[in-house]
């Protein structure tokens, strides 16, 4: 009888194994999602409605910035307040109240910002090209799976740490033959109820070493605007 318990215990050993091994993300889309999975594990990116308080470090002889960034992610909505410069994108329409800025730039950066500070979330946009492929490579001394996605105009990369899927850092190329684009370091976390936000985002060039800025997100708040 104790011979067949041990056998039992070994077969659902094994079988534990196998599930666990079947249940590791494998492919990019998989890792994606895991990521989104250890981020945003209550979807509340999608309809956030609140807003990011950021201060941004820049290079000798440039002025730093603190600026709120207030998202209505269910009407693809946002505004943008800066001492000199407040304005609102709200799907095609644009609406300036102090300062000057260009349609085309307000939303160029209504865009910009949606989507880098909702990462990994907004890798499940439609259309959004996900290879299955995963690579393995050294960033800064540690072992990262990276997943590249494929744009019209860019090609990014997006680093994942083993185990956890924490989004450690990503890279874009524009000229991605000679590696020409950028690369952003991920540091800390910022939560708001169960989602959690880089941080730090520590900018540089992919094809020289020359650092670009270093953005802080000093707060997050759900609010009515």
């Amino acid at each position: 009888m104790k011979k067949y318990q041990i056998l039992f215990s070994f077969f659902t050993l094994l079988q534990a194994c196998s599930i666990s091994q079947k249940s590791e993300p494998q492919t990019g889309p998989e890792l994606i999602q895991a990521s989104i999975a250890y981020h945003d594990p209550d979807g509340i990116w999608r309809d956030f409605k609140g807003t990011f308080s950021i201060q941004d470090s820049l290079p000798t002889g440039r002025e730093s910035r603190r600026y709120d960034v207030s998202f209505d992610n269910t009407k693809s909505k946002l505004i943008y307040r800066k001492d000199d410069l407040h304005f609102i994108v709200w799907g095609d329409s644009v609406q300036v109240f102090d300062g000057e800025v260009t349609e085309e730039r307000a939303k160029m950066l209504r865009n910009y910002y949606s989507y880098l500070w909702g990462l990994p979330m907004k890798l499940n946009d439609p259309g959004t090209q996900i290879e299955n492929q995963v690579r393995e490579e050294q960033l800064n001394g540690k072992t990262y799976q990276v997943v590249r996605v494929p744009y019209e105009k860019d090609t990014w990369y997006f680093y994942l740490e083993p185990k956890t899927y924490r989004l450690a850092a990503y890279k874009f190329y524009q000229d991605e033959p000679n590696q020409k684009g950028e690369i952003i370091y991920l540091e800390g976390e910022r939560e708001y109820r169960s989602m959690k936000i880089p941080a730090n985002r520590s900018w540089y060039r992919t094809e020289k070493t020359e650092f670009l800025a270093l953005d802080k997100l000093l707060e997050i708040r759900g609010d009515s605007y």
